[in-house]
């Protein structure tokens, strides 16, 4: 019966063309429910408008208060999910990474690697009770492991889906019409030699992530004196603060509302930005057909002494930026318009620095065949920060995905400078293109 619920649901919703019938996802809930990915997905990992209303919802049902009963076992008074249906895990790995230059200077590299990264995570989601739920992921890169996620959610505060509120280590963008941890091919890490606390790195070869989601600014640092890297995900996109949000869709299924406060983005060496960061996000969805849907977001994210200076000074990072998905069958755009603004600088230093950055990332994807996924994305990065190391950068990604399984898949993709090398100087302007080719598998 619940499979047939689901089934008319997503036929409603309309996001069951995008992916064959037998595809799986990250199979936890699939196996609890007892469904395909199509409920949830578009193509793993992102949402389709089903699986987004079931994550807002606490993972219960949207529309339901089903977390303490839909798929537990009883013992007298205490009702537990079977273990199944509580863990997941998801492997991706680079089998071939090729980077060329357009010139090659000291300290820059050109070389094809093999196999070198490897990425491992392992996640536990469910609900304990009627209205509760819990994250908890773990993320191995490179050897080394460390806790992405980890949060709570109360569910259901005061009227039916009015309210909800998570408490932990959260991803902010998760329900904003481009969520930052929710990419089809993920970032392609850079070649960056630290010379030491609050000194400028020296960047052998720039890291490739959403331009909109990333720091933009050369000169800034974390609190432990660490180089923040333009293209590292940070505020409102970062990979994960801890910090409390509540969410909502109080007046329907149009739109939603997120209000957060974080310890403040970055700051992994402690907690002193007494005023702590905040942030708001409003979401709507203009269209749910069987072949059209359509959202845009809007949010702003204001830091209070959230980052340094090579001076030590502290400094406020904020963000603005406006998000877009639109799906019309197999074909689904996203975009993002992001502007970072640097405040509270040392008067001394406001004549050397661009306090202003700004990042445009487009995608489209389309699903070619039953199996084959075919992807395009431009990103452009107008950089801010110390006006003598600030480089823009504009690059094009040619993707694909073909799956070789429902939980599994090779892809490919090749990364394309835009911009001119101008003596290749700037490991930004130096950098020609990269391809990568790796296999992803879930669990």
């Amino acid at each position: 019966m619940v499979k047939k619920i689901f089934a008319l649901l997503c036929v409603v919703l309309g996001n069951d063309m995008f992916i064959p019938t037998s595809a799986h996802a990250i199979p936890a809930f699939a196996r609890k429910y007892d469904v395909n990915c199509t409920v949830c997905h578009v193509r793993v990992p992102r949402l389709n408008q089903f699986g987004q209303r079931f994550l807002e919802n606490g993972y219960q049902l949207p529309g339901t208060e089903d977390g303490g009963i839909i798929g537990k076992l009883k013992y007298g008074d205490l009702t537990l999910d079977q273990v199944s249906n509580y863990f997941a895990a998801l492997f991706q790995t680079t089998a071939v990474q090729h980077v060329s230059l357009k010139r090659k200077v000291a300290g820059t590299d050109e070389k094809t690697e093999i196999g070198k990264t490897k990425v491992f995570r392992f996640f536990t989601a469910g609900t304990i009770t009627k209205n509760v739920g819990f994250f908890v992921e773990a993320q191995s890169t490179g050897g080394e492991i460390a806790l992405e996620h980890s949060y709570i959610s109360l569910n259901n505060l005061g009227p039916d889906n009015w309210a909800h509120l998570r408490i932990g280590k959260i991803d902010p963008s998760a329900f904003s019409s481009y969520s930052t941890h929710r990419q089809h091919f993920g970032p392609i890490s850079g070649n960056v030699v630290s010379n030491g606390p609050f000194m400028a790195p020296t960047i052998n070869r720039i890291a490739l992530t959403p331009a909109a989601f990333s720091s933009k600014f050369f000169g800034l640092f974390n609190r432990s004196g660490a180089p923040t890297l333009p293209p590292a995900p940070s505020l409102y996109n970062s990979t994960s603060e801890n910090g409390i949000d509540i969410h909502g869709r109080p007046f329907g299924d149009w739109f939603l509302y997120q209000v957060g406060v974080l310890n403040g983005a970055g700051e992994r060496a402690g907690d002193s930005n007494n005023s702590k960061d905040w942030y708001v996000m409003t979401r709507f969805d203009f269209a749910k057909s069987s072949y059209f849907s359509a959202n845009l977001s809007g949010f702003a994210y204001f830091g209070n002494h959230n980052a340094k200076v090579a001076t030590r000074a502290d400094v406020s990072r904020s963000r603005y930026g406006f998000l877009g998905n639109f799906r019309y069958k197999m074909v689904d755009l996203y975009g993002a318009f992001v502007v970072d603004r640097v405040s509270d600088l040392p008067d001394a230093l406001e004549p050397l620095f661009d306090a202003t950055a700004t990042g445009i990332t487009l995608e489209a994807n389309v699903l070619a065949t039953d199996r084959l996924m075919l992807g395009l994305r431009y990103d452009h990065m107008d950089a801010g920060g110390i006006r003598t190391q600030r480089t823009s950068s504009s690059t094009l990604a040619l993707m694909a995905k073909y799956y070789l399984r429902s939980n599994m898949a090779i892809f490919a993709r090749d990364d394309i400078n835009l911009r001119k090398a101008h003596g290749g100087a700037s490991p930004v302007r130096n950098f020609r293109n990269g391809f990568t080719a790796g296999i992803f598998m879930a669990f």
